[in-house]
């Protein structure tokens, strides 16, 4: 249709150059074009031309006839030829810039079009036709430019998408934003330019900007497939677990087998409890993929905390068969194993985890709480070193360290362990209250000690073993009816030993030997062994 157009628009300009017989020549050319004919066209067209030198249309048709038949260079010629005889020379200059375009020569038709841009510089055809072939010679900044060059009355939606576009690949996305939103402001259905925006502030790592926009995109369900995947990734990240929803059942209505949609499906059914929906996404995904050993992690670990210990086993180790370097694999199969008290086997997991590339200061930990738990405290001693050795200031390891050692009589060297979980993190109430509680039993630095208990109780109000080291404070600097309230409050909440043996310390401070006597009872009651009530009792009596 575009070559028909084309013909008789120019056998209409020519019929009034008066010239019968080219005119008849050009006619018969045009209709062999039109019939495929392109040779004897062309034969048509060079009679024509030498019998109206005068005619340009006739230049112009010849010239693209013999580029039909990548005769670029004779094509070219043809249009250099009537320079000499036209006024519209950007017409030839545009003429010339197509031949060596199919000849792949874009420099030599940027130069063309240069000068075409010249003669005529409000034609938007020429500045997006040389844009394109600065980009296509790798020249960004010039296809740009070029752009940027067209006079603003003339700028359209689609030049300030296409200038978001180039701004985007030359990683200026600040510049592509605001190009991408003066398209939008003149098309306000131009989804490329919301896209375009979005796009713009994923790079730029503003996720929820991005997905303002991706969401304000998808207007029509033809998108779903390409921003509403990313949108389905954004808010996986951003934890929109029940947006990720939405948008993966929406995703699936089109494209049910698609294994990445059916595994953030079931990560977001995942984290948000829906434990049975997870469960059926991720074995949906396994069938599609049997390789897909992320779906086959996470139906092991479904099934581990349904205490389903053998169906977890079997996910499990597939997954490894398939990819033994997926290092949380082996943790979650060594976890499976501790909970069958299968220590050997957990042993063997977290080590291969190490083989396979696993975080040391984790495995060194976790070998750790598998000696531990096999009552072995030397080897469970070694290896919590040996975790902070990689990392002094993991926190699972000092909180594991500290207790040991607290376990196995090295009380000093687990209040140091405390003391730098506190450097660490100053809202660790365990660490806090050991400390504050250490302090007082030495008697030492009292006042900090009950900052530090204060601070605890401020995290957990009513743990009762706190309240407990809040009264040792108070006993130990002489205030026994403070302490008296506080271990009352705190035998309310907990019946502990110790918090009745430090009543009754109180009731004695207070000489009230019936209560106190009544106190270590109790405290007795809780620890019948404990050669230090029996004493303090029998010194009562006494």
């Amino acid at each position: 249709m575009a070559i028909i157009n084309i013909c008789r628009v120019l056998i209409s300009v020519i019929i009034f150059s008066n010239n019968e017989t080219a005119y008849e020549l050009f006619s018969i050319g045009c209709q062999l074009e039109l019939d495929g004919k392109i040779e004897e066209a062309i034969e048509y067209y060079k009679q024509a031309k030498d019998s109206g030198p005068e005619s340009p249309e006739i230049y112009i048709s010849l010239a693209n006839a013999l580029y039909q038949i990548s005769k670029f260079d004779d094509g070219i010629n043809v249009a250099k030829e009537a320079l000499l005889i036209t006024k519209d020379k950007a017409q030839m200059y545009h003429t010339i810039a197509i031949g060596n375009i199919g000849k792949g020569n874009f420099k030599e038709a940027i130069k063309f079009y240069e000068k075409s841009i010249h003669i005529e510089p409000e034609n938007i055809e020429i500045y997006n036709s040389l844009s394109i072939l600065y980009e296509a010679v790798r020249d960004k900044n010039k296809a740009r430019q070029v752009l940027v060059n067209i006079p603003d009355t003339l700028k359209t939606s689609g030049i300030f998408t296409r200038l978001g576009s180039l701004s985007g690949k030359l990683n200026d996305h600040g510049t592509a934003i605001e190009y991408y939103r003066q398209a939008y402001t003149i098309d306000t259905i131009n989804t490329t330019a919301l896209i375009g925006i979005g796009t713009g502030f994923d790079i730029l790592n503003v996720k929820d900007s991005a997905i303002y926009y991706y969401e304000k995109s998808l207007q029509e369900d033809t998108l779903v497939l390409t921003v509403g995947k990313r949108l389905v990734d954004l808010y996986s990240d951003t934890d929109q677990y029940e947006n990720l929803i939405k948008m993966a059942q929406r995703i699936l209505d089109f494209d049910y087998n698609n294994g990445h949609i059916r595994r953030s499906l079931g990560f977001a059914f995942y984290k948000t409890g829906m434990l049975r929906n997870a469960l059926n996404e991720f074995l949906i995904a396994s069938r599609i993929d049997p390789q897909d050993t992320y779906s086959r992690f996470y139906t092991g670990r479904i099934y581990l905390e349904q205490g389903r210990y053998e169906m977890a086993l079997k996910e499990i180790n597939q997954a490894i068969n398939i990819d033994p370097d997926f290092v949380e694999l082996w943790i979650y199969l060594g976890f499976i194993a501790i909970d069958l008290k299968d220590f050997q086997t957990a042993e063997y997991a977290f080590t291969e985890a190490a083989y396979h590339g696993g975080d040391l200061i984790q495995v060194f930990y976790l070998l750790g709480v598998v000696a531990e738990m096999q009552q072995c405290y030397n080897d469970a001693y070694f290896y919590y070193h040996k975790s902070l050795r990689v990392n002094s200031k993991s926190l699972s390891t000092l909180e594991a360290l500290a207790n040991l050692c607290e376990r196995i009589e090295k009380k000093n060297e687990a209040f140091k362990a405390f003391q730098k979980i506190i450097e660490i993190d100053t809202t660790n109430s365990v660490a806090l209250n050991y400390v504050g509680y250490t302090y007082a039993e030495q008697n030492d630095s009292l006042e900090y000690a009950l900052q530090l208990i204060n601070k605890a109780l401020l995290i957990e109000e009513k743990n009762g073993h706190y309240i407990d080291s809040r009264a040792w404070v108070f006993y130990k600097m002489g205030r026994y009816e403070e302490a008296l309230k506080e271990l009352k409050k705190a035998a309310g909440i907990i019946e502990d030993a110790v918090i009745f043996e430090h009543l009754g310390d109180v009731y004695l401070k207070l000489d009230d030997i019936e209560k106190a006597r009544d106190a270590y009872e109790k405290a007795l009651e809780h620890e019948p062994e404990s050669k230090i009530l029996k004493e303090k009792l029998q010194h009562i009596s006494e």
